[in-house]
């Protein structure tokens, strides 16, 4: 039950569209890059900063954990709450990746355009594996950050399971068991040996912030704790923006494969986002939002968010098969000036978001309309569930 006067979860919180849209921007500019050897300060401080765009990767675990886990904690009084929360995800994601995989393995190859890869790595894509595959194979693979989302698709499966039966509290204290095992993956596959890149892709080693976004929803359904933070939003916020910066500056600003990013920085990321994203939702629960959160509520940003799926899946094909070809055949395949590289990067964030609108309005939504008709939505929709869900 809730306590008097504290408000329960509502079915809408805005402010995390925004950041989805932030999250969405980190990635596909960080994808953009084409300036690896920046001289002068200005080039190498916007380098640096695209550099670090793999973040956003971060925060869309986190969110991915926040949003799945209310869905299922408030979904449990439904009918058939597996059977809709199953049919809801694979209507969300399935026939944009499909259909993407289908035109780079089957339509591109006709027409003698895209590359070439190994029935190991399209195998793995089609079934959800590239994150176990892909760090053994680089290079190979057309759609290299399908990883994310076979690490999410891994997470659909197996998470419902593992709430079933579980109290808000309870499923705290698994978000913390979850989490410890997921730091505790990465040290024994460092001290194995194993690639950055597998300490960077595998589903156990990124487990911490699913979790970590998880345990705050569960905090947010728990009466008391919830009662607590909606006293407290901004400072919840302050606590989370200063571990993140904290572990930034343990981590060298977390560049990506460096050792204690992989170990100290993953986890500092995972706790402080989680912190960030339950402080943004308190605020947009209390009687007059926050007007500090007031800028993740604009319209543009909220804009990418709604387009973040579509966007994550075409940007870097739409890089692969025609931005980088138009480059080089203007000779700017790797510029050296900060002007045509950051062109490049601005102009092909609008194509990402052309291109993600398009997939959305015509493409997406005759999928999402079935969702009504075939049982596998809510009578009010879950936090966040009108817009797309990304990583």
């Amino acid at each position: 039950m809730n306590h008097p006067g504290t408000p329960a979860v509502p079915p809408r919180l805005p402010v995390l569209d925004g950041v989805r849209g932030i999250a969405i921007l980190l990635v596909v500019t960080h994808n953009l890059n084409l300036l690896t050897d920046p001289s002068g300060l200005a080039s190498r401080l916007v380098v640096a900063g695209l550099e670090r765009g793999w973040l956003g990767v971060q925060l869309f675990f986190v969110l991915s954990g926040f949003l799945i886990t209310g869905i299922l904690i408030d979904s449990r009084d439904e009918p058939r709450p597996y059977s809709q929360f199953f049919t809801s995800r694979a209507l969300r994601i399935l026939p944009l990746y499909y259909g993407t995989l289908l035109v780079v393995f089957g339509l591109l190859p006709l027409l003698h355009l895209g590359a070439a890869a190994t029935p190991l790595t399209i195998g793995s894509l089609a079934l959800f594996l590239s994150n176990w595959v892909q760090p053994f194979q680089p290079g190979d693979s057309p759609l290299p950050h399908f990883w994310s989302l076979a690490v999410e698709e891994q997470f659909y499966l197996l998470w419902p399971f593992a709430l079933r039966g579980l109290s808000p509290r309870g499923i705290v204290r698994l978000c913390a068991a979850v989490s410890l095992a997921g730091q505790a993956g990465r040290g024994l596959l460092i001290g194995l040996a194993f690639p950055p890149a597998a300490v960077y892709q595998f589903s156990i080693c990124r487990m911490d912030a699913l979790a970590c976004g998880g345990a705050a929803a569960a905090l947010l359904r728990w009466p008391a704790a919830r009662a607590w933070l909606l006293q407290r939003p901004l400072q919840v916020l302050l606590i989370g923006a200063a571990i993140v910066l904290a572990g930034a500056a343990a981590c060298n600003g977390y560049t990506q494969y460096q050792l204690t990013t992989q170990t100290a920085g993953y986890t500092a990321l995972s706790i402080g986002f989680a912190a960030i994203v339950l402080a943004l939702a308190c605020a947009d629960m209390t009687a007059t939002p926050a007007r500090w959160a007031a800028p993740l509520r604009s319209a543009w940003l909220r804009r990418f968010g709604l387009y973040s799926y579509a966007m994550y899946v075409l940007h870097v094909p739409l890089h692969g098969l025609v931005g980088l070809p138009l480059m080089q055949s203007w000779g700017w395949a790797k510029p050296a000036d900060l002007a045509p590289a950051a062109a490049y990067v601005a102009i092909g964030t609008l194509v990402s978001f052309a291109a993600g609108a398009l997939s959305y309005h015509l493409f997406e939504v005759h999928f999402l309309r079935l969702k009504h008709r075939l049982g596998a939505t809510r009578s009010t929709p879950p936090a966040g569930a009108t817009t797309t869900r990304v990583a």
